[in-house]
């Protein structure tokens, strides 16, 4: 069967390159728009419609993860005819009448959810076939979409991926405390509930939780490990945005200990393993290459916040970010070929409007990722680099595709995120 901008190879160039949502790029004056610019986040693209007739909670899931992967237009199931819902076979026909280009199949069987992918294109056999254990419907659910984007584009999903983030509370005085939440907005899990301040969270490579809080009156960096919890580093002043190298050998954080802002590497035992940077401007926020042979962070070594590079080792540190006089956070993509070359930041325009924006590393080519009401802050990138989580002033954590679109809240009232490596 014919498809315009469809099929099999068009999904996969939409799900790798979330190009699909592109319209025209917006300018790029100072890093930030002037305020009151408009930008066109169309494009002209059509999304593979797929239809998901499972009820209850399972089906659910199934909706929600093909939405928020950015490759799917999913059909309203209230606009399935029942006839449709309740066949015991699957009706290609039937499908097409309505529309569906794609249709997965979920049921019940033996003990197992039974799912199975049809695309129209291929005839009438399913072509993929699954069989999970039915005690976790979540975890069946997020494994059969992985699977999905893995037909289409030879790179497993990420959804089972967790997502940390901070939430405040402001009564009867105010706290901060760290959360997870799967990236569907699914199982939410506090890391810490106390009544102290506890921020800056990141996800290691084996799914440890840092942060720092001032439990103990100082602002230390702490681990959460298999539910327990304990104090990695505490140098006098801050020990602050702690962010583990990939392989997870080696801490980056920042410690004041000697009167300055100054980022270190420290081992998973809080030992200092050497000093990185050594100037009299602050130095905080470092992000690991995927390399780890890099790190990006911010300084004000330039006048106001921008993002620097230098090697692992601290050396021929040098200025990214040249457009803009304030940017922040940045996050380096854990991504594959040309997406490692991505760093993601915070920029503030002159309306004192902040959004997201990517440079690459190698070119200095920018590209602007957000153009939304309120302020958006803190970008992280999905473990393949294919999605992208920041905070939303106006909505709480959000997650979109690497181009910014589709955005799909997953938890409100958050603030901080930062996405953790794929799930086991």
């Amino acid at each position: 069967m014919k498809r315009t901008l469809l099929g099999t190879s068009f999904l996969a160039t939409l799900l790798l390159s979330a190009s699909f949502y592109a319209g025209k790029q917006p300018a790029l004056a100072n890093a930030a728009p002037a305020a009151g610019s408009e930008v066109d986040l169309g494009g002209g693209f059509t999304l593979l419609r797929l239809a998901v007739p499972a009820d209850g909670r399972i089906g659910d899931i199934l909706r929600k993860n093909a939405l928020i992967s950015s490759g799917f237009e999913v059909i309203d199931r209230r606009s399935i005819p029942a006839a449709l819902i309740k066949a015991n076979d699957f009706d290609q026909k039937g499908w097409q009448d309505i529309g569906a280009q794609a249709v997965i199949l979920a049921d019940e069987v033996g003990g197992q959810f039974k799912f199975r992918l049809f695309d129209m294109g291929a005839g009438g056999k399913p072509v993929l076939s699954r069989g999970y254990a039915a005690n976790d419907p979540l975890k069946a659910a997020n494994r059969f979409m992985n699977d999905v984007i893995e037909h289409y584009t030879k790179i497993p999903g990420v959804f089972g991926s967790r997502i940390a983030f901070v939430r405040t509370n402001r009564t009867p005085t105010v706290t901060k405390n760290v959360f997870t939440v799967e990236m569907n907005g699914e199982s939410p899990a506090s890391i810490t509930n106390n009544r102290s301040l506890n921020i800056s969270p990141s996800i290691g490579p084996g799914g440890q939780v840092l942060f720092t809080s001032y439990a103990k009156r100082n602002p230390d960096l702490w681990m959460s490990s298999g539910g327990s919890l304990s104090r990695i580093s505490t140098q006098r002043g801050l020990n602050l945005g702690g962010v583990m190298s990939p392989d997870g050998s080696s801490i980056a954080l920042t410690l004041s200990k000697d009167g300055n802002s100054e980022i270190y590497l420290i081992d998973t035992g809080g030992t200092i393993k050497a000093r990185l940077t050594n100037n009299a401007a602050i130095d905080g926020s470092p992000t690991w290459s995927p390399g780890a042979n890099q790190l990006a962070f911010v300084s004000s070594r330039s006048g106001g916040p921008q993002v620097f590079r230098m090697g692992s080792n601290g050396a021929g540190a040098t200025r990214l970010t040249k457009q803009g006089s304030y940017n922040q956070t940045p996050d380096w993509n854990p991504g594959q070929g040309a997406r490692a070359n991505l760093v993601a930041y915070a920029g503030r325009d002159n309306s004192n409007r902040y959004d997201i924006f990517s440079i690459d590393v190698g070119s200095g080519k920018l590209a602007r990722l957000t153009q939304n009401p309120g302020r958006n802050l803190d970008p992280s990138w999905s473990p393949d680099g294919r999605m992208i989580a920041f905070q939303s002033t106006v909505g709480g954590i959000v997650v979109a595709n690497d181009k910014g679109n589709n955005q799909q809240v997953i938890a409100k009232a958050g603030t901080t995120p930062d996405w953790g490596p794929r799930s086991e």
